[in-house]
């Protein structure tokens, strides 16, 4: 396996054609193998390449990174152009490369289809880390109709009807097989349901961070403001840097400041606050929105609210 590393920036990363680009090597240090996340309007972008570039300027330290995406939208278990054409072949690559560049340590990252990528070939990497946000522990379909969880049903018929080579069906057995003293799994998700009349009691996400929890040495990061998208949660709450700076680098960084409530959000509060909706709700909603106590009550008794 021999794939070119190339010095990265945001625009080769945005326009590349490739399903597999390697960032600068320096041995010896962090290695972050990043998947990417579903997209079925367009080709799966890479993720998390410019928020490891913000986590070097923190830390003082270069981070060697491999970004993957499955333009098959496959949950990785089909052609990744360049690696392979199932998950065997496709860890086989990824394993040629961790030794060419030889680091100090290995984590794989990934939000939903990418985290579901970044359990599975964590686990056969026997990587040091994983951090997972929002990942499915299966897909399977009986274990699928059997948890109500209907989501990607489709795509797990299709590997069902026509499977690959090779393919891991279930994180969680896999965690149990695979799992070593040195692989350390932290998995991010919401509790949230997602739609606003969902019959569900929680997230499903919260189901399959437990399934996996049970297999390992396994941290949980629940969040009961976020839904499925809980990247975007803790980007708009600015908790992602120091949450990533914590698990990649041991590194406490200060709390970033809450963002301000902009003309928009008041003028939405305002609008709630004439049709009649409860001051304190809306105060709540703003807080899951990642706005402070103390602007979001700002907010709502500016609009014309009495104390929440």
């Amino acid at each position: 396996m021999s794939l070119q590393a190339h010095d990265l920036d945001n625009q080769q990363v945005e326009n590349a054609t490739e399903d597999v680009l390697v960032d600068r090597v320096i041995p010896g240090e962090i290695l972050v193998i990043a998947f990417g996340f579903v997209s079925w309007e367009s080709r799966p972008a890479f993720d998390f390449y410019g928020r490891l570039k913000k986590l070097e300027e923190i830390s003082g330290r270069h981070i060697n990174k491999i970004l993957v995406r499955d333009s098959g939208n496959a949950w990785y278990h089909r052609k990744i152009d360049g690696l392979g054409d199932h998950p065997d072949e496709t860890v086989e690559s990824l394993r040629e490369l961790v030794r060419t560049i030889a680091p100090g340590k290995v984590i794989t990252i990934g939000q939903s289809m990418g985290a579901y990528a970044a359990i599975m070939y964590g686990l056969l990497l026997d990587a040091q880390q994983i951090i997972a946000f929002g990942p499915l522990s299966f897909l399977d379909v009986e274990q699928a109709q059997l948890y109500h969880e209907r989501r990607w049903l489709a795509m797990m018929r299709d590997l069902e009807q026509t499977p690959p080579p090779s393919g891991y069906y279930d994180l969680a057995a896999l965690y149990r097989d695979r799992a070593t003293a040195q692989t350390d799994m932290h998995i991010i998700f919401g509790t949230r349901p997602d739609q606003p009349k969902s019959t569900e009691s929680v997230n499903l996400d919260a189901m399959h961070a437990h399934r996996l929890a049970a297999g390992g040495s396994c941290t949980l990061y629940p969040f009961p403001y976020s839904g499925h998208a809980v990247v975007q949660h803790l980007i708009d709450t600015k908790k992602i840097n120091a949450l990533l700076a914590g698990v990649i680098f041991d590194i406490a960084l200060e709390p970033e400041p809450a963002p301000d409530i902009g003309v928009e959000w008041l003028a939405w509060v305002a609008e709630n606050l004439g049709l009649g909706n409860n001051p304190a709700e809306l105060v709540e909603i703003l807080q899951q929105h990642g706005f402070s106590y103390e602007s979001s009550i700002a907010a709502v008794t500016s609009s014309g609210a009495g104390p929440t």
